[in-house]
């Protein structure tokens, strides 16, 4: 094989590996914030240490409307800025290995603080969750109020490969 050859054959190899990896992860909904739509686009999901269990594992679901920064994807104030200045809008929802929402967070800059916490209204309806794949349904079950009374609710469904804990 010429050097060439062998070049061209490994690049193609990374776009294959690279389409594949990218097939393996979709996302549909919106999140609407005082009325106004925020159609979804990226989807992360990734393991952490269990908040109420440190010897199980909970997963991170990240649902935003642009690109999320690698070193912004586990840590919600890394992307404060990109909130601020209306360039991102994010829910995330830690799912315990039950598959119960235990916390939650809504990142818009309508918000003075993002909301967040726990609640039975944020729900994560599983299609898949074995620890490898997270698929279904997060949502709202009826419409929310922000802290500072902005309305808000969500609806998204979704398939992704889930991070190995770091």
């Amino acid at each position: 094989m010429s050097g060439s050859s062998k070049w061209a054959g490994l690049f193609a190899g990374v776009l294959f590996a690279a389409a594949a990896s990218g097939a393996e992860s979709r996302v549909q909904g919106q999140l609407v914030v005082d009325g106004k739509p925020v159609r979804i686009t990226h989807v992360y999901a990734f393991a952490q240490k269990g908040f109420f269990d440190e010897k199980k594992l909970d997963v991170v679901l990240l649902f935003c409307d642009a690109a999320v920064p690698p070193a912004a994807v586990r840590d919600p104030f890394a992307r404060t800025d990109l909130v601020k200045a209306g360039k991102l809008h994010c829910v995330e929802q830690t799912i315990d290995e039950g598959g119960q929402v235990i916390n939650y967070k809504v990142q818009h800059e309508r918000f003075g603080v993002p909301e967040g916490g726990g609640s039975t209204e944020h729900v994560f309806e599983a299609k898949t969750f074995d620890g490898k794949t997270a698929a279904g349904r997060s949502r709202t079950t009826a419409p929310q109020k922000s802290y500072d009374d902005v309305p808000y609710e969500y609806d998204i469904t979704f398939s992704t490969p889930i991070e190995p804990k770091k």
